[in-house]
């Protein structure tokens, strides 16, 4: 490489803010340094094109930095990049879950020391378990804890009806998450993740499952992958020896239960409310459920200009998502 060719092929794209030949000189220099094994340099500099300094970061600025990719077939995007505003205090979890999620942000904070002892921190995460139970929000919260935004995975546009090209797709998404430091989120990952000798599998799918194992096997980025599912059954055996930790969200205990209560109930004065009554009432709900049911209390109380919340309106409307539940598992049953 001529530095003083490359040098000037950098400034002329700059003054002409012709993006996408910056990134391209940008990523000539960078591959420069990996190849004279200036890898610490290679890596501060690729996460500076890409994923900017903290003090800079917003989602406008990612968005900026890499042209998102998009399917052929429909032009749709493949992922969407988000930011968060969470904290440990939104994830009312057991502790051992807490404590699970605390030590893959320890690990990834001090990768680099885990690195020169020759260890590597956890960067492949499958949460499942039960819809409503805070698969989502972990996700969230990781995002917001590391300061990595979020590729959230778009499988309306990943998963294509042309040969092949589910496949391809997925290469498309995991360059992607190479050239940068992000939260990589696969929600309702048995949708490409089903077990390859199940009888309602055609070849295309699994050859996309084939395809994800070694990309997964494959990845050296910096990212952490992230795949959620409420139908753990379905996934390939060989997809839970890929993932470095394994969490499962269950339905809340009664003391969690009491906690969704109060985190939604405190903005809004309540009468007397049996909380002991509440949650042997919610047994069985998942977060979700309990959250729907105090923000459907509160509108009732603030549509109807009442001052209190009182225990008849949250009766009423536990009644009712238990009925909402009720249909729910009818309605999957007959699946």
């Amino acid at each position: 490489m001529n530095n003083g060719e490359v040098y000037r092929k950098l400034f002329v794209a700059f003054a002409s803010e012709t993006k996408d030949e910056f990134y391209k000189v940008a990523e000539e220099i960078i591959e420069e340094e990996e190849k004279k094994h200036n890898n610490k340099l290679a890596k501060d500099l690729r996460h500076i094109l890409y994923n900017g300094f903290k003090v800079k970061t917003s989602l406008d600025q990612y968005k900026k930095s890499l042209p998102i990719p998009r399917d052929v077939e429909r032009g749709l995007p493949l992922l969407e990049i988000k930011e968060f505003k969470r904290d440990w205090s939104d994830l009312i979890i057991e502790d051992n879950i807490k404590k699970n999620l605390e030590r893959v942000v320890l690990e990834n904070q001090k990768r680099e020391v885990l690195e020169i002892n020759g260890l590597k921190p956890k960067k492949k995460l499958l949460f499942f378990g039960p819809p409503g139970c805070g698969k989502t929000l972990a996700a969230e919260v990781l995002s917001t804890v590391l300061g990595y935004p979020m590729v959230y995975v778009r499988f309306d546009g990943l998963i294509s009806s042309y040969l092949g090209e589910t496949a391809s797709n997925l290469r498309k998404v995991f360059d992607f998450i190479e050239r940068g430091q992000w939260l990589v989120f696969f929600d309702e990952f048995d949708a490409i993740g089903k077990e390859r000798d199940s009888p309602f599998e055609h070849g295309e799918m699994k050859r996309v499952i084939n395809s994800f194992l070694q990309m997964l096997d494959n990845f050296k980025g910096e990212s952490i992958i992230t795949a959620a599912t409420n139908h753990q059954h379905l996934l390939d055996p060989a997809l839970w020896r890929r993932f470095d930790e394994l969490i499962y969200f269950g339905f809340p205990d009664k003391e969690r239960r009491l906690g969704v209560f109060k985190k939604y109930l405190r903005a809004i004065r309540t009468n007397s409310v049996d909380w002991e009554y509440l949650v042997d009432k919610t047994e069985g709900m998942s977060p979700a459920d309990i959250e729907m049911i105090c923000l459907n209390s509160m509108k009732e109380v603030v549509l109807s200009n009442k001052k209190l919340l009182i225990k008849n309106v949250l009766e009423e409307y536990i009644q009712k998502q238990q009925e909402r539940i009720k249909i729910k598992d009818q309605i999957m049953s007959r699946k």
